[in-house]
């Protein structure tokens, strides 16, 4: 399943509630390690289709970042029955990959 992209707050917590498992991925268009995972990002969106897979550009809506308290971007946020289940923070491909893993094995 593709990456949706979303830039409203109220859209993303709409999504996160109306599904059972949700990755987000927070980050920003001028940020360059954000760049580099979103290959990898769009590539695990693909494989794992009993997740969904956001995108919030943390540029388009500043108050993302103020409710789920980023302060390093790329940021990733997994979700399990609208609660968070963990978070990867940085380019850390190999920390992604096991987050993804953990929540598709729920």
């Amino acid at each position: 399943m593709p990456v949706t992209r979303i830039s409203d707050l109220d859209e993303l917590r709409k999504v996160i509630r109306s599904n059972d498992r949700v990755i987000v991925n927070f980050g920003a268009d001028c940020c360059l390690n954000c760049q580099v995972m979103e290959p990898i990002y769009d590539k695990l969106s693909n494989e794992h289709s009993n997740i969904v897979f956001i995108s919030v550009q943390i540029d388009d809506e500043g108050a993302v970042m103020k409710k789920y308290g980023l302060r390093v971007i790329p940021t990733f946020k997994f979700f399990e029955h609208s609660v968070e289940a963990g978070q990867v923070t940085g380019s850390i491909v190999c920390a992604l990959m096991e987050g993804v893993k953990m929540l598709a094995a729920v």
